[in-house]
């Protein structure tokens, strides 16, 4: 035999052996192996791919891998994606992944063989998220190995913002974080306990922009996540009180000191809190005094209902809120207020700006001069009564604490201002009776 002749016999050998060992392929598959495939065997099929596509998945006809078999998909980079090995499974797609590319490669032990795989179809997507009707939102489901951060959610104008979210659903290790318009992180929900919620508001952060970034792993996908609406807040505090008062509830990350609680000519000053609730261990409370020297600090465990502070010396009290950035509540509300001045009179004011005096009776809805006229007219008619008592012996001028001595304009009122009187005037003839007949003892004395 001819040398020729010896070479096309090896050719067409060569050839056998090759054709045997490559995957069957037809024109309606991307991918296919024997059926069955080999032991120890191990090809890869690369480059299936969607030029332009930022996503890309694959469609299985059919998957049987035996137990020692692994079939795995790979990035275009040749990294892994996902291996299946002892499986049987038929007409399913596989999850999202991030690119234009992807392959497989199959390597067969010899411990026996299956029917093997076939790829019929492949399914792409491009750019990064859903816009149609959303502010922002992700793919459903998204991809493996995906990040992205959504354009700015914003309400100019606002000091405060939240999102609404019409489904979150994240698996695995995958997360969506919050961020301010400054790129600090607010809030991080994490999907490692299959978080899945529906029909949800965010907690009120401070500002008036929002950022949402998605990064996601490589051990499965989910549904993602739509936020369909953005609220905002224009304003620091509610501003139909006088009294401070904060929003219910209040914002992460917030600082502000409300203006002065202040009565001028007032010699101490306390409020009253219809409700403070403060959350986090960093959320606080703090009362200043005129000169802004603190003077008390209210924390989460001294959150109540319904309760006086402790006098405090001046005639101005200062109120500021601090949170930090890990949840929020209720906040609080003052809704009056009591002072004394240098007599010692107790008035108290309510959230209108209104005075209440003693007696609780309400003060007309004039405020400025009318008020300042009925306050002095109070303290001429209590400094007049103050001095009828004493010559009536019925306080001493030195007994300025007693409870006589701050409510006796009251006792000089109505009645007991006549029962009063008509006591103090026979108390004075009685005196004055006594007097006479110490004078007549006297003369008697004399003339012996």
């Amino acid at each position: 035999m001819s040398k020729l002749n010896i070479f096309k016999v090896v050719l067409c050998c060569f050839l056998f052996v090759v054709l045997a060992c490559m995957p069957a392929a037809s024109s309606e598959s991307l991918a296919e192996s024997k059926h069955p495939y080999s032991n120890n065997f191990e090809y890869t099929w690369s480059n299936i791919s969607e030029p332009g596509a930022t996503e890309i998945r694959l469609h299985f006809s059919d998957l049987d891998i035996g137990r020692y078999d692994k079939l795995t998909i790979l990035d275009k980079y040749g990294n892994d994606l996902v291996t299946y090995s002892g499986i049987t499974k038929a007409d399913f797609w596989t999850e999202w992944y991030v690119g234009d590319t992807l392959g497989v490669r199959l390597i067969t032990s010899d411990q026996g063989t299956a029917d093997g795989f076939k790829i019929d179809k492949l399914e792409s997507r491009s750019g990064t998220c859903i816009s149609n009707n959303s502010l922002a939102e992700s793919y459903h489901p998204y991809a493996n190995n995906f990040e992205y951060k959504w354009p700015d959610i914003s309400k100019p104008g606002a000091t405060q913002i939240r999102i609404h979210f019409e489904s979150l659903n994240l698996a695995g290790y995958d997360k969506l974080v919050l961020y301010d318009k400054y790129d600090n992180i607010l809030k991080t929900y994490e999907g490692y306990s299959g978080i899945n919620y529906q029909d949800f508001w965010t907690e009120w952060y401070t500002g008036d922009t929002l950022k949402v970034k998605l990064i996601t792993g490589n051990s499965g996908t989910a549904y993602g996540f739509k936020i369909d609406e953005v609220e905002g807040r224009s304003d620091m505090c509610i501003s139909n009180s006088s009294l401070p008062e904060s929003y219910h509830p209040y914002a992460n990350n917030f600082v502000y000191k409300w203006p002065d609680i202040s009565k001028p000519g007032a010699t101490q000053i306390r409020i009253h809190f219809e409700s403070l609730n403060l959350a986090d261990t960093y959320d606080k409370l703090i009362l200043y005094d005129k000169y802004d020297n603190e003077l008390v600090t209210y924390s989460r465990f001294q959150s109540g209902n319904d309760f006086w502070t402790k006098w405090y010396t001046g005639d101005t009290l200062k109120v500021k809120l601090i949170t930090g950035n890990s949840g929020t509540a209720y906040g609080f509300k003052i809704d009056k207020g009591e002072i004394k001045n240098d007599k010692n009179i107790t008035t108290v004011f309510t959230e209108s700006a209104k005075t209440l005096d003693p007696t609780t009776e309400k003060v007309g809805h004039n405020s400025g001069e009318d008020s300042d006229d009925l306050q002095k007219y109070m303290d001429r008619f209590h400094n007049v009564s103050v001095e009828i008592a004493v010559t009536l012996n019925i306080l001493e001028e030195e007994d300025n604490q007693s409870w006589m001595y701050r409510n006796i304009q009251w006792v000089f009122s109505g009645i007991g201002g006549t029962l009063l009187v008509s006591i103090g005037g026979l108390m004075k003839r009685w005196k004055d009776k006594k007097s006479d007949n110490e004078n007549s003892e006297d003369k008697k004395l004399e003339s012996n």
